[in-house]
């Protein structure tokens, strides 16, 4: 090659990589900053927590369709109890609540216009309740944010009032729209 195409080539690879370096920090600003969650504890007089995620797409008959997921979670008497976490003297004390969780997924089908939906059955099972962020934090279990990711890891319950974990962990596809709580209502004497 000669010093003048070598001179030309170097220019030409030095000014590809500069375009390309711009390029990557633009598209770098223009992502959005996604606020930090505002997490709220579930209180204990709370008896049934009614929660619906974000649209979401997933695949019904090998077409894409968008869906979303609403959730059932209701209180039990059942608790998780974890004797290694000593950090957490609260949770020690009270342990983790269980939740019987029911989860349904509604899929939209035709034209916006028609707004057809179809419920896919239910799945129903125990776990306990956590959010997490976009980086895969979370403050613990028993707290609820909206745009976080639902997380529930299932648990087996029965006999006493205890519940052991099975190492599975639901984790919702969209994330949390909104939620709301139900509390017991308080008799008058």
């Amino acid at each position: 090659m000669k010093p003048k195409w070598k001179r030309v080539f170097i220019f030409s690879s030095l000014g590809s990589l500069a375009v390309g370096t711009t390029l990557s920090l633009v598209r770098r600003s223009r992502k959005p900053n996604l606020p930090p969650l505002v997490y709220k504890k579930i209180p204990a007089e709370c008896h049934r927590i009614s929660l619906w995620t974000e649209r979401f797409r997933t695949e019904k008959d090998g077409v894409e369709r968008p869906a979303y997921d609403k959730y059932l979670l209701q209180a039990t008497r059942f608790k998780l109890w974890n004797i290694l976490d000593l950090a957490r003297d609260e949770l020690n004390e009270e342990g983790v609540p269980i939740y019987h969780v029911t989860v349904t997924r509604y899929i939209e089908f035709g034209e916006v216009k028609e707004g057809r939906e179809e419920a896919q059955p239910a799945q129903k099972f125990y776990g306990t309740i956590a959010v997490t962020n976009s980086s895969g934090k979370s403050p613990g279990p028993n707290y609820l944010a909206r745009g976080g990711i639902l997380e529930i890891r299932k648990c087996n319950v029965g006999g006493a009032t205890n519940g052991v974990e099975t190492g599975e962990t639901h984790r919702s596809e969209g994330r949390v729209l909104n939620y709301r709580l139900e509390y017991i209502p308080k008799h008058r004497s």
